[in-house]
């Protein structure tokens, strides 16, 4: 088991959440945050792994489930570092380490835009903007350089109420929806 003093490596990390539960796992506390009973997750996640609703899982897979994680899956985790499970209070955390794991849903491609593409683009266009007001150079000495930060501004702005929308979206098209995603551990 990983102590404050020891952090476990990528390689531990990866090879914890090469199971799909405890993928299930993860992806439920990063979407929910802070601290969730044993319980509650062992539903959710028989729902996932059952295809159905919470209230459509049957005692027998919760029970399974519930054993599963306690015994065996939670306590991996724990050594990977990326959780803490009080098994007293039957109560399990997500750690730092977890808010640094990027999962991303692989069965929705479409997330729409490639959002870190198009602000790339910007920054991109804005600088060569911006610079040619700076040094003079026609057309560009039409309007202000406070004109053209504005524009700027606006542009960004704009983008970043797209992207809220889109996100949103996203999100409400992967509500109680069971997470198939792709993992990256941002160190």
């Amino acid at each position: 088991m990983a102590t404050e003093t020891t952090h476990p490596s990528r390689e531990e990390v990866f090879d914890a959440v090469k199971n799909l539960r405890r993928r299930y796992v993860l992806y439920y506390l990063q979407r929910y945050g802070g601290p969730v009973d044993l319980g509650e997750l062992a539903e959710q996640v028989a729902a996932w792994e059952n295809d159905t609703t919470v209230s459509g899982v049957s005692s027998g897979q919760r029970k399974s489930v519930y054993s599963a994680l306690h015994q065996t899956h939670l306590p991996k985790l724990e050594a990977a570092g990326v959780l803490r499970y009080d098994p007293d209070r039957s109560l399990v955390e997500a750690t730092e380490r977890a808010e640094r794991l990027e999962m991303q849903l692989a069965s929705d491609p479409q997330t729409s835009v490639r959002w870190h593409r198009l602000y790339l683009g910007l920054a991109a266009v804005s600088l060569v903007l911006l610079t040619s007001v700076w040094v003079d150079l026609y057309p560009f000495t039409l309007l202000s350089g406070v004109q053209y930060a504005l524009v700027v501004i606006s542009v960004f702005g704009v983008t970043a109420l797209f992207h809220t929308h889109d996100l949103r979206r996203w999100r409400r098209r992967a509500d109680n929806a069971a997470p198939d995603f792709i993992l990256e551990l941002n160190d």
